[in-house]
């Protein structure tokens, strides 16, 4: 098959397994929503191996938005509690499901970062090699072996007729 038809099934593997891991966070049954996006990423990494579609930047890419889904639903259903007060509705901040949130979007940030610079150490390479071989080495013939050296007149220098001493 072709690259882009791979690249089509794999994202709409990962669509559905967004879908369904909001569909099932915004009803409280968030386990079930990790199983569906973590079922949908297997998916999406073991297709991606098998047909070599999929580069380790994309992977990372994929990890790191599925670590922001996971840590805006941490923070909505753990980190923010609903207190009845009378007639109206007061919010309670749970400090372990905002701490736990940050972390996942802490290490969500790193993910990003990382597959980021890994993409620059692997284009660095090859650019380096190109130019190398590019650019030939030059080679100085009749250099004159004397200790017998002389400043450059300003007409020498615009006849062309001197050589340049390197010590």
């Amino acid at each position: 098959m072709n690259l882009i038809i791979h690249r089509i099934i794999m994202g709409f593997v990962f669509m559905a397994g967004i879908i369904c891991f909001a569909c099932y966070s915004f009803n409280q049954d968030f386990f079930m929503g990790v199983i569906a996006l973590s079922l949908s990423l297997l998916f999406v990494n073991i297709y991606g191996f098998a047909v070599r579609s999929i580069s380790s930047k994309e992977i990372f890419y994929l990890f790191s938005t599925s670590m922001v889904l996971v840590a805006i639903s941490v923070f909505g259903n753990y980190g923010v509690e609903q207190k009845p007060i009378g007639y109206q509705t007061l919010y309670h901040f749970n400090l372990e499901g905002v701490a736990v949130s940050l972390m996942l979007l802490l290490l969500s940030s790193l993910l990003l970062i990382a597959g980021n610079n890994q993409n620059i150490q692997t284009q660095a390479q090859p650019d380096l090699k190109r130019t190398l071989k590019v650019k030939p080495k030059k080679t100085i013939k009749n250099i004159i072996e004397s200790n017998d050296w002389q400043e450059a007149s300003i007409e020498d220098i615009q006849s062309g007729q001197y050589q340049i001493h390197k010590p």
